[in-house]
């Protein structure tokens, strides 16, 4: 049997259109304020049928999950490529902007992660994204920490890092503050790894 490389044309071109419905129902939130609007105006909206949008989402919710599954490829490819030499938090921060503008988060992004912070369902499609980077993330600080014979020494810093990230830009976004996101990270991240290093079991450092 021949391997196959990269998705199929096929399926390249409904990824695509997942985007465009994705892309779609978000510029209606925002404009909107509010996560209300129907299946029926996003796919009306999107110039497609109804039956159309439920082929490519079980549920209205899930049709933010494109944008993160974009995000969650910028970081895990900004942490593969990223140089040996680089700073770890340095890298980390990097991987978690990788999606803005010159480190910057535009106020449409903004306002759409605060609606998603806010809304309990949008919220939960943002942790399930986030667990998947946990993989990507342990293999990339079990490679420049060396520590990964230890179960905890490859999982526990990988999920905190992912945790971390994730609350410091709900946190961000939904108190309206104008300090910089990407030294908040740093910061937080900073004193994740820290506190990782030193509360291991005696095992897992070893």
């Amino acid at each position: 049997m021949v391997k196959r490389g990269g998705p199929t044309l096929t399926e390249r071109r409904a990824e695509e259109l997942r985007m465009t419905i994705a892309h779609t129902a978000v510029e209606i939130f925002v404009a909107d304020g509010d996560t209300s609007a129907t299946v029926e105006r996003i796919a009306n909206a999107a110039g497609i049928a109804t039956r159309t949008f439920y082929r490519h989402f079980a549920v209205k919710e899930d049709v933010v999950q494109p944008l993160f599954r974009h995000s969650a490829s910028l970081v895990i490819e900004t942490l593969r490529t990223a140089p040996e030499g680089d700073d770890i938090v340095d890298t980390l921060v990097a991987a978690w902007t990788s999606a803005m503008n010159d480190g910057v988060l535009s106020p449409f992004d903004r306002r759409l992660l605060t609606l998603i912070a806010e809304s309990p369902q949008y919220r939960l499609r943002w942790l399930e994204a986030d667990d998947e980077l946990c993989d990507a993330v342990a293999e990339f600080l079990a490679k420049r920490l060396g520590r990964a014979d230890h179960p905890l020494s490859r999982t526990l810093p990988a999920y905190l890092v992912v945790q971390a990230t994730r609350h410091i830009f709900m946190q961000w976004v939904t108190t309206s503050t104008d300090e910089d996101i990407a030294e908040l990270l740093r910061a937080g991240l900073s004193t994740v790894l820290d506190g990782v290093a030193a509360g291991l079991p005696a095992a897992a450092r070893e």
